[in-house]
């Protein structure tokens, strides 16, 4: 008489161990302490795709602003772009965001110009790198006024 193979117990125990580790480091939280995001009139109801976000940030004013004047003061050889700089939702204050980059696309390279975190609920945070934190889209507008970003560069010789 053969002795019952302890494998299946054994490869079930580690799934479940593989399973129950996975979900601590997705729902731990990471430190990242940023105000609460601003109510826009605009959030949509249902969960964003990552393509949906993009989309969403892309329709900011600010960013409209930035990819026309990068097309005006590059003669169009150079385009504004959303990219996403990581793969993996960033959680903040236990929501998941999408981490995302407005960049200048050049023929050489993309150029990133602002980061920024888009929730699954439309929520938009803003990276302010020089001070390591969070802000919100009213604070970033008021304390960084990113539309003089989008001015016409002087002509140069």
């Amino acid at each position: 008489m053969s002795k019952p193979s302890r494998l299946p117990a054994v490869a079930g125990t580690l799934a479940g161990l593989l399973a129950a580790g996975l979900g601590v480091l997705y729902f731990a939280p990471h430190g990242d302490k940023a105000p609460a995001p601003a109510a826009t009139n605009q959030a949509p109801a249902q969960r964003l795709s990552r393509e949906q976000a993009m989309e969403h940030l892309l329709a900011l004013p600010e960013l409209k602003a930035w990819s026309a004047a990068i097309e005006k003061n590059s003669g169009g050889s150079h385009h504004g772009a959303v990219i996403e700089y990581d793969p993996a939702p960033r959680l903040v204050d236990g929501k998941p965001y999408y981490q995302l980059n407005f960049v200048e696309n050049t023929p050489q390279a993309a150029v990133a110009w602002q980061g920024f975190l888009v929730g699954t609920n439309g929520d938009i945070l803003v990276e302010d790198e020089a001070n390591d934190q969070l802000l919100t889209l009213a604070r970033w507008r008021s304390e960084q006024q990113p539309m003089q970003r989008a001015a016409p560069r002087p002509a140069t010789p």
